[in-house]
């Protein structure tokens, strides 16, 4: 990482806006930990560079939309975004007149025609779903053909953060991927792997540590990311990471899609 690149116009102003104070997020029972944490605002602007670089224009569903961040974010990069989740639960900060929301009618059918998204964003969704396989053919109907599947914050098999936090009590994924896993899983459904990599070695949210620990984190913010993507380039020690994340897109038909070997050379099972 070059420490002396300066952030896109406008980068900066996202994280500061992006940002909840800690004890803000305390008082909120943690409803909002992902938006205290300086790391984690990072990589939502990451990630919302990167859908851009894929979808250059066209209609983004921000599927599981949240707060509403990414929705806003993806907004502000000039793309058609939909937001969409069982319950409304955006920051009024993140509401735009020009971002539509829609209320899931359950939690496995998408009410929108076929081929009417050019991509499709799951930011920590899809390993929550009842049936993934289903929402998957879902995802895989409304897309486009060739359209994009931004997949962020699947929790890795060997990620040394859930079983810490099995350990201690805390809240964990109880469905977990490898890489061997995920792209045979996305295959099944239709999808080719584009790029795959693991990221989160290092914790963002600090579940269960007072706001002042997290305001501390928060000063060493760009230290812990650059020394995180050195540390996640590592072979073997990057199966500790928490995630992996991947841009699939959409081949003709199901079971077409290019199999376990594409994954391999672009990241390790």
């Amino acid at each position: 990482m070059n420490h002396s690149k300066q952030p896109r116009p406008g980068r900066e102003e996202e994280r500061s806006y992006l940002l909840e104070d800690p004890g803000k997020t305390d008082r909120a029972k943690g409803t909002l930990l992902h938006l205290s944490s300086k790391c984690t605002i990072a990589n939502y602007v990451r990630f919302a560079d990167e859908v851009k670089s894929w979808v250059v224009s066209g209609r983004v569903l921000d599927w599981g939309c949240g707060s509403g961040h990414m929705s806003w974010l993806l907004d502000r990069r000039g793309l058609e975004v939909v937001s969409y989740d069982l319950e409304d639960k955006r920051l009024e900060k993140f509401i735009r007149p020009d971002i539509p929301f829609h209320r899931a009618p359950n939690d496995r059918d998408l009410p929108f025609p076929d081929a009417s998204f050019d991509g499709v964003l799951s930011c920590g969704v899809l390993e929550h779903v009842p049936d993934e396989r289903y929402s998957l053919a879902e995802i895989w109907r409304i897309l486009r053909p060739g359209g994009c599947l931004f997949i962020y914050h699947l929790p890795q098999a060997y990620a040394y953060t859930e079983f810490i936090n099995r350990m201690r009590g805390l809240w964990y994924h109880r469905r977990r991927y490898t890489v061997r896993s995920a792209v045979n899983l996305f295959r099944e459904a239709g999808f080719d792997v584009a790029t795959c990599r693991r990221s989160n070695l290092f914790p963002k949210n600090l579940t269960g540590l007072p706001s002042q620990a997290r305001d501390a984190y928060n000063r060493l913010s760009r230290h812990v990311m650059a020394i995180e993507g050195v540390l996640t380039g590592v072979p073997v020690l990057n199966w500790l990471c928490h995630s992996l994340e991947f841009v699939l897109y959409r081949s003709e038909s199901p079971l077409l899609a290019g199999g376990i070997e594409g994954g391999r050379r672009l990241c390790d099972p």
